[in-house]
């Protein structure tokens, strides 16, 4: 391992170089500095920490109620709930357009403590596996500290950032994060939905793909495809096998905020021009993405009402995820030139979440996507496509691709929501 002139870290130095702060922003993802939540320990009394603090690999929260201090978030994880719990957790129902609107005009962050690659041979580091945010804000920041991992790749696509803007510099030599490995193969009722979804996306399409079971096996399902390219908010080791099959263009990069998957991953993207490690207002912004020609976003969900209203966050009660890219990318998806804004879900019960295809969005509604912003739907028993349909249009073709039993059900609710609706005192559905 190369010698670098700086100090390891260490919680004293690093509090001093922080200094007096009410608001901390931190690297998140596979770059969290898992030991910053001890080191920090009661010390920033009345501060607000900041990080994007993915659920896939991170757990801890970086509130304490002995400092007062709080944590503000627009994911959610263990630690993050049971801080939330506590009333020391600032959970933002935020989208990525949302977010990039408030890391550049609304908060003045007083220090960052940022993980980053070795330097260069200009002195210059990049910030590796997470270039989301810092590139939209960093020159606001009144004191960056850097936190050099030797592990950390030098990722390409963002402005590397010279030591000398750092007011203070550390060497904290870990490996970075990665997720648990999936437990067995995608179900058959997930390989369905992902060859239904394989199916929509045409050679030489820019793709979006979301997190989760599902999306790996949609992956997986287009191994076959050429020409394709990728530009998302995360990419993980999916995109490794789609590039060694042949399926990406080679001419072009793939774009991403983030990365987080296994260190072969990791160690692949170390001075890689087929990666851009972008920030989200190339990722997820609404100008940006609007312009590229067949832009597919394929995102999952946990409900869709028979309207086409989409929630992702919350079933009977229980707060599940959060918006995230997930509204951004339906969007972007809808407005561009030939782009398909897909949802992916199961239409048949599974566990606590109960049956995707539902008459109306479970008490308390939360809407992550509007029924504007979808244009297919997918599920294992089909498409269905909103596109200039309907209402009643709309509830017949989601209730053909719900689960077999749960149709005729659908169908009355259906017809009892039209009926109280439009003020009609009869069924007419079936004389339409």
């Amino acid at each position: 391992m190369p010698k670098f002139p700086y100090p390891d870290l260490a919680a004293g130095p690093l509090l001093q170089a922080i200094g007096a702060a009410r608001e901390v922003y931190v690297s998140g993802c596979a770059a969290e500095i898992t030991a910053l939540p001890q080191m920090l320990g009661e010390s920033l009394p009345g501060a607000t920490v900041t990080g994007i603090l993915s659920p896939l690999v991170n757990e801890q929260s970086y509130a304490s109620a002995a400092a007062g201090r709080r944590c503000r978030s627009v994911f959610m994880n263990a630690g993050l709930k049971r801080d939330l719990a506590r009333g020391l957790v600032d959970l933002c129902p935020w989208h990525y357009g949302q977010m990039i609107d408030w890391v550049s005009t609304g908060v003045i962050f007083d220090a960052a403590v940022i993980m980053v690659s070795p330097p260069d041979d200009s002195g210059c580091v990049t910030l590796g596996t997470q270039a989301d945010f810092l590139p939209i804000f960093r020159h606001r920041v009144r004191r960056l500290i850097a936190v050099i991992n030797p592990q950390m790749p030098g990722t390409r696509g963002h402005q590397p950032i010279p030591l000398t803007a750092f007011a203070a510099v550390f060497v904290h030599d870990r490996p970075l994060l990665s997720p648990r490995p999936a437990a067995g193969d995608a179900d058959e009722t997930t390989q369905t939905i992902a060859q239904n979804v394989a199916a929509l996306i045409p050679d030489r399409a820019t793709l979006q793909l979301g997190i989760g079971k599902i999306a790996q096996a949609v992956s997986r399902g287009l191994e076959g495809h050429r020409g394709l390219r990728i530009v998302s908010g995360l990419i993980d080791d999916d995109v490794l096998r789609l590039d060694d099959a042949g399926a990406l263009d080679r001419a072009i990069p793939i774009t991403t905020g983030v990365a987080i998957g296994s260190q072969a991953l990791y160690a692949r993207l170390d001075g890689n021009p087929r990666f851009a490690f972008s920030p989200a207002t190339a990722t997820h912004a609404a100008a940006a993405l609007a312009g590229i020609d067949r832009f597919h976003a394929v995102n999952t969900t946990l409900q869709l009402d028979l309207f086409g209203q989409v929630n992702s966050e919350m079933v009977n009660g229980r707060l599940i995820s959060v918006p995230g890219g997930f509204p951004d990318f339906q969007r972007a998806a809808r407005a561009g030139i030939s782009g398909r804004a897909i949802v992916a879900l199961r239409a048949g019960a599974a566990g606590k979440a109960g049956p995707g295809i539902v008459a109306s969005l479970s008490s308390p509604a939360v809407v992550t996507a509007t029924k504007t912003e979808v244009d297919l739907v997918v599920t294992e028993f089909g498409l269905a496509d909103l596109r200039n349909a309907s209402l009643d249009q709309r509830a017949e073709r989601l209730i053909a691709i719900a689960a077999p039993g749960d149709r005729d059900a659908l169908m009355n609710d259906w017809d009892r929501i039209r009926r109280r609706a439009f003020g009609i005192s009869e069924p007419v559905l079936s004389g339409r």
